[in-house]
């Protein structure tokens, strides 16, 4: 086994790592229900068990990595994907997070993945008030709306 065909599973056990730490004051339950570390505890321990099963399929030998360097649009793609994440982080305190979500669907649909705009335009406003339905008015959860939507 290779250092580089390691690389991603000993990222994932770290991420794991700074999870778990990362909740460390939080409840695992509140009352009869799940806390706020419940679901990280649970995505930790996945994370984890995928990355020890990856690591160990590398040292038996189970897979082998030819690395292929993307191509410059590949690069493009992934670079705008993550300024799209980060535009969405720094937006959502600004405008809501509904709008924030809206505008972060329809670039990564319509310029990023270039799909057809009717369906891509329908999925975002579906998805946009699904959340908004969901997350707002039946569990009142109290995501940012600085604009009132």
């Amino acid at each position: 086994m290779r250092l580089v065909e390691a690389i991603p599973a000993l990222f994932m056990l770290v991420l794991a790592g700074i999870i778990v730490f990362g909740t460390a004051g939080l409840n695992h339950w509140d009352g009869i229900t799940p806390g706020a570390r419940f679901f990280p505890t649970i995505l930790a321990i996945a994370g984890s068990a995928v990355a020890l099963v990856l690591l160990w399929a590398q040292w038996r030998g189970f897979e082998s990595v030819i690395l292929h360097f993307p191509t410059r649009e590949a690069a493009f793609r992934v670079g705008t994907t993550v300024a799209a994440l980060v535009a969405l982080a720094v937006f959502t305190p600004l405008v809501g997070f509904i709008p924030a979500l809206a505008a972060f669907m329809a670039v990564m649909l319509l310029a990023i993945l270039r799909q057809r705009p009717l369906p891509s335009l329908a999925a975002t406003v579906i998805v946009s008030g699904f959340v908004k339905l969901v997350f707002i008015h039946w569990l009142s959860v109290p995501l940012p709306m600085p604009l009132g939507f």
